[in-house]
């Protein structure tokens, strides 16, 4: 399952970085977003931007593997 991590810089502006990352490792998707406010102000959209990004790069996200059909029981009557 994907995971991201972010980071929060505050300069002039605070400067929210989401990095969406494969279980190896591996980043899938990057992105930045200037926020005026202060880290807590940032810290309320974070997820949301999160998801934005997941969502607008759908295609570089794998599909969650397709769960394991159940077994019948019984049998012909």
């Amino acid at each position: 399952m994907p995971k991201y991590d972010s980071a929060i810089e505050v300069q002039t502006e605070s400067i929210l970085r989401v990095t969406w990352k494969d279980d190896e490792g591996n980043i899938i998707v990057s992105g930045e977003k200037k926020v005026k406010g202060d880290p807590a102000e940032v810290a309320k959209i974070e997820h949301i931007f999160a998801e934005d990004l997941r969502r607008n790069f759908a295609d570089r996200f794998p599909p969650p593997p397709e769960p394991d059909p159940m077994p019948m029981d019984g049998g012909m009557e």
